[in-house]
């Protein structure tokens, strides 16, 4: 929400005059540039010199030479406009090469030609940090070969570009954009000859905003598995940037990422990608790997991070991440869910229970649909949200006590959890209680819904699309099949058990999955449903004498 200030700057920044304020002393070249580390996705890229620009869950066709688009189309959402004028895609050109050089120059000199005056969105300082390192890391790309009209067009507009940053770095969106201008700034700093004062201020407001944003355990603020891969890469990225140019790493940054590895690590699945809680990704597992080599940080998960709000469960080949936190603070939750005590399961690397994950496209009603609770595999009452959602999308009533005790013996793992998010409408408390056997073959739960209002309870598992549901005819149970073949049962007493149609987002695509639901009507004071998710035994291998190859019997 923008206040009288940003509504005064905003007036000054848009005069006629305030590009002549950002004139100075203007490069002749590049100083030694931090190099981008990461590989790029040729095909996007293929698809980019086709003028078919995908980005946030839309694609949209743009005519005329490669590298040609339209900086504001009127059918595009924030989220689209937001990654075009980020130029992070330049890698996937850098990626394909040869005549994608040329499209990338195109792009570029068309945003100077357009956007090379200050506006509102494209400047908006996390947007500007994203576009500014990403034009300083591909710099040696776009330069090598060019004419010198767009190359003093080019270093002119970073100039600008940088002097306006270092105006309004600190007045931004919360979070991760904030991390990703600084860095911007201080990329500038070492890049950028004139610039050299904006490394210093750079460190001087990274270790600033590390001191805001990061949790004693390690996490992040904003309580997203995917905000926290990206904290962990652009430290890495500063890191690796600051050794290239022969800096010195500051004793701090390398304590921020032997802090956030952990809890990166923490997030993930048996399968190397990333739980589904507050607005996350699976994220690309490789890379993933990559990111925390590049680290050097070898610190392991820890079982708990009670002031990030999660707990895990590890036995055997069997993982279990809880949700047992509070939302993130309104700053920090744009992307917040309203999943209080909701859990993931794998078995390996396979998922069994997950969250459907979060909607990135042009479609508001979906984005709200996978922030309800109804998308979380957890309890619900009367369909509404443990968490208000305002029409702004911020966020409006939510739990204030979220309790959380374990006892571990002998291997096996009780956690009892509480939260009052459906006091206000419900006048009732969800409480849930989860066992975990030693060797991983047994979890039980029980949920209460503890208070006299309500009239119905929805208790949902959501699984992963590989797994095979189906319902017994009791009444009260599920078999449920991984894609191995592994089998697992779910059983419940309390309600009505179900499968029902849902949907996955985790991988960024929407998948059709199904869930399993426990319904049934509140008894006006306590009402119990009693679950377990238990393995099958493994069918015995068959001893008949083996067969020549090719002559194997279809599964």
């Amino acid at each position: 929400m923008r206040g009288p200030i940003d509504s005064l700057r905003a007036i000054a920044f848009a005069s006629p005059l305030y590009r002549f304020t950002l004139g100075g002393r203007q490069p002749e070249r590049l100083a030694q540039a931090p190099t981008d580390p990461w590989p790029g996705d040729a095909e996007h890229a293929r698809q980019i010199m086709k003028g078919t620009w995908r980005f946030a869950g839309q694609t949209l066709q743009f005519d005329g030479k490669p590298g040609s688009v339209e900086w504001y189309p009127t059918e595009a959402w924030d989220g689209w406009v937001a990654e075009l004028h980020g130029f992070q895609w330049l890698r996937d050109l850098r990626e394909l090469g040869g005549e994608a050089r040329g499209a990338a120059r195109h792009a570029c000199a068309n945003w100077m030609a357009e956007c090379g005056s200050w506006e509102r969105f494209c400047w908006r300082p996390d947007i500007l940090g994203r576009r500014l390192a990403a034009w300083l890391t591909h710099g040696g790309f776009l330069l090598n070969g060019s004419d010198i009209l767009f190359r003093r067009r080019f270093l002119q507009s970073l100039a600008e570009q940088t002097r306006h940053l270092a105006r309004v770095v600190s007045h931004g969106p919360e979070g991760i954009g904030r991390i990703a201008a600084v860095k911007a700034l201080l990329y500038a700093g070492m890049t950028l000859p004139g610039a050299e004062r904006r490394m210093p201020q750079g460190l001087r407001l990274l270790e600033h905003e590390l001191d805001r944003q990061s949790l004693p355990d390690g996490g992040q603020a904003e309580r997203n598995p995917s905000v926290q891969f990206q904290l962990m890469r652009d430290l890495v990225e500063i890191r690796f940037a600051l050794i290239a140019a022969k800096k010195p790493t500051p004793e701090w940054l390398q304590l921020a990422i032997d802090r956030t590895a952990p809890m990166l690590r923490f997030y993930r699945h048996g399968d190397g990608g990333l739980a589904l809680f507050n607005g996350s990704s699976e994220e690309q597992a490789e890379l993933i790997d990559n990111v925390l080599a590049l680290g050097q940080a070898t610190g392991k998960p820890t079982s708990r991070a009670l002031q990030t709000g999660y707990e895990r469960i590890v036995a055997r080949r069997t993982l279990v991440l809880v949700d047992a936190g509070t939302p993130p603070p309104a700053d920090f939750a744009g992307e917040a869910q309203a999943g209080p005590l909701s859990f993931e399961m794998s078995i390996g690397r396979e998922r069994l229970i997950v969250n459907v994950g979060a909607y990135h496209g042009p479609n508001s009603e979906w984005r709200a649909a996978c922030r309800a609770t109804a998308a979380h595999s957890t309890l619900g009452i009367d369909d509404n949200n443990a968490v208000e959602f305002r029409a702004d999308g911020t966020l409006g009533r939510a739990p204030k006590d979220v309790t959380v005790e374990r006892d571990e013996q002998e291997g096996a793992t009780w956690l009892t959890m509480s939260h009052d998010g459906y006091r206000a409408n419900s006048r009732l408390i969800h409480r849930r209680r989860l066992f975990m056997n030693a060797d991983g073959t047994d979890l039980r739960g029980e949920d209460i819904a503890d208070g006299p209002g309500g009239e119905q309870f929805t208790l949902r598992f959501h699984l992963h699309p590989d797994v095979q549901a189906a319902a017994i005819r009791d009444g009260a149970s599920v078999l449920m099949r991984l894609g191995s073949g592994e089998g697992w049962r779910f059983r419940a007493q309390g309600g009505v058990v179900s499968v029902a149609d849902s949907i996955y987002l985790g991988g960024g695509t929407m998948r059709r999955t199904s869930q399993i639901v426990v319904s049934g009507g509140l008894n006006g004071e306590s009402t119990t449903i009693k679950w377990a998710i238990t393995a099958l035994p493994k069918e015995k291998k068959s001893r008949r004498k083996k067969k020549p190859a090719g002559d194997e019997e279809s599964a």
